[in-house]
């Protein structure tokens, strides 16, 4: 299993929220500069503490972040804010406490309409199963991201989560479903010339197929006299 969330990484597959900028743009009344400005602040706070993996303090950021944001009832804020914990705890190894939020972000992005962070919230809860050797779960929310980035025309996330799912399927000793996700990502990286990917999808095809083959004449031990 640690193979493949390491190809996961390798595929730079653009599944973790800080992919998406966070905008602020609540619809408050002038009166409120004051938190709006307090929200801006603690918000960028929280990113950098993020990206300096200072993981305990971002999550306490987070959680002031979303204290205001539930006031004003900016709720896509709120579940950007709780993927970022999501995020954190992963950081600290607790997949556990990292699934709880990414599953109350999830509905929320769906109420919204937010189409990009639903997908990028599937794909971070199917890695974050991989985490904790949940194959098959994995692939029930990779699954459902999959169509999100074809309707949104997202070609290097479709073809990523490809990817991701023939990996899945081959950890399972599903070869040949394999195989059918990995041939559907290839032409999709040649269209977008991405070199790197379009590579390792052939190795991943090349793996399954030299798997598959018989061995040689060379590798089969003699009959006995």
């Amino acid at each position: 299993m640690k193979r493949i969330i390491s190809s996961v990484l390798v595929l730079g597959v653009c599944l973790t929220p800080l992919t998406v900028p966070l905008m602020v743009q609540p619809s408050w009344a002038q009166s409120q500069n004051a938190e709006v400005e307090k929200l801006k602040q603690l918000i960028e706070q929280a990113k950098q503490q993020t990206q300096q993996r200072q993981a305990r303090q971002a999550i306490e950021t987070w959680q002031q972040v979303i204290a205001i944001v539930r006031q004003f009832k900016e709720k896509e804020i709120e579940a950007i804010a709780l993927n970022y914990i999501a995020l954190n705890y992963s950081g600290l190894s607790q997949l556990q406490e990292a699934l709880k939020y990414l599953k109350q972000a999830l509905p929320i992005f769906r109420e919204v309409g937010a189409r990009g962070w639903e997908a990028t919230t599937l794909g971070s809860i199917g890695l974050t199963y991989l985490g904790i050797s949940q194959p098959q779960e994995a692939l029930k929310y990779y699954n459902q991201a999959l169509p999100i980035w074809r309707e949104l025309g997202d070609n290097a996330r479709e073809a990523a989560t490809l990817n991701i799912i023939g990996l899945v399927y081959d950890s399972i000793s599903q070869p040949q479903e394999a195989l059918k996700y990995y041939n559907q990502a290839l032409p999709i990286w040649r269209e977008l010339g991405d070199r790197a990917r379009e590579a390792a999808t052939l190795r991943y095809i090349d793996e399954v197929n030299n798997r598959s083959q018989p061995p040689s004449r060379t590798n089969i031990p003699p009959i006995p006299q």
